[in-house]
């Protein structure tokens, strides 16, 4: 199924906190991240919340709460659907 649209596509890692993203594909080179990321209900279609940026990534995926390293949210292409505009003064505080 192809999830892409008109919508910015980036890669979970450059999301911040508050943000709102549709996964539309993980790394098909990488079958054994795609398993267990999809062990933990993110798979292409889902939509995802960023709780925290930084390292790791704190993700909402169905009302579960979890961390993803960033080297492995690089491998996640997504659709954003809200990008939460932060002050460079908020961005500083968050790292």
């Amino acid at each position: 199924m192809n999830y892409t649209n008109e919508r910015e596509t980036t890669s979970l890692a450059t999301l911040q906190g508050g943000d709102r993203a549709l996964v539309i594909d993980i790394n098909p080179h990488n079958p054994k991240l795609r398993a267990k990321l999809a062990a933990r209900g993110l798979v292409p279609g889902v939509e995802v919340g960023i709780v925290r940026g930084g390292d790791p990534i704190l993700l909402l995926v169905d009302d579960a709460r979890w961390g993803v390293n960033r080297n492995d949210a690089d491998s996640v292409r997504v659709n954003i659907i809200k990008r939460t505009r932060k002050s460079l003064l908020q961005r500083l505080w968050a790292r």
